[in-house]
């Protein structure tokens, strides 16, 4: 059952949290789960998170209702109650995650790379950027670009050459075309590598081009690193 995303918070009350500080790891494992947001500012600063930067966020959660995509945002509390690490529960909700159903589709281009479209069923599509490697399916040497125009839809292409270069501003229009009047989850431009992800601001260029804060490491892969 595909259902809209409302966005991560606490809950509906604090008595889920109450109770799940009091119920067994292995009762609450099946139920975890990675959620990206925005920026995490109003959350608090206790959360189990991985921030890619200042406007893109991890959040371990727990799933509240099978049938939608609602929440609970766990913190370093659940973590010292179940006695585990935060890697420990990370690994845990991917693990969950690989279970979850999306569609994907995949579209050949005039370059040497498809760009792909992931829509979450059971689990927001976004949220599968983490793991990446596992929806790729294939060698991704030089890692894949992302982008992520709403909550349940995540575009990539695999890089594997400098002519996969064309690759970027068609992302960003196929990602412009999709967030229409809406605020994206992001507009940043994410380089997965390696199971690392960076998030690189994006404004458009001239005919249909696009501008990107590239940090070092990308620039230097874009014109050093990429075959011919």
């Amino acid at each position: 059952m595909n259902v809209p995303y409302g966005g991560p918070h606490n809950g509906p009350s604090h008595d889920i949290h109450a109770r799940l500080l009091t119920e067994p790891f292995q009762n609450a494992a099946p139920y975890l789960r990675v959620i990206l947001t925005g920026d995490p500012t109003a959350l608090g600063t206790d959360k189990l998170a991985y921030s890619v930067n200042p406007m893109l966020t991890a959040l371990l959660c727990y799933r509240l209702n099978p049938t939608s995509y609602e929440a609970a945002i766990l913190d370093k509390r659940h973590a010292e109650a179940w006695g585990l690490t935060k890697q420990d529960l990370w690994f845990t909700a991917l693990g969950n995650m690989a279970h979850d159903q999306y569609d994907q589709q995949s579209f050949p281009t005039n370059a040497d790379t498809m760009v792909n479209v992931v829509h979450g069923i059971t689990w927001p599509g976004s949220a599968h950027v983490m793991r990446l490697v596992e929806i790729m399916r294939e060698p991704a040497p030089f890692g894949a670009i992302v982008m992520l125009p709403n909550p349940n839809t995540m575009l990539y292409a695999v890089l594997h050459s400098q002519r996969s270069r064309p690759m970027i501003p068609f992302i960003y229009q196929t990602f412009r075309s999709l967030v229409e009047d809406n605020e994206p989850l992001t507009d940043q431009l994410i380089w997965w590598r390696n199971g690392q992800v960076t998030g690189m601001a994006t404004r458009p260029g001239d005919g249909g081009s696009v501008q990107i804060n590239q940090n070092r490491e990308f620039s230097f892969l874009l014109d050093h690193e990429l075959p011919g």
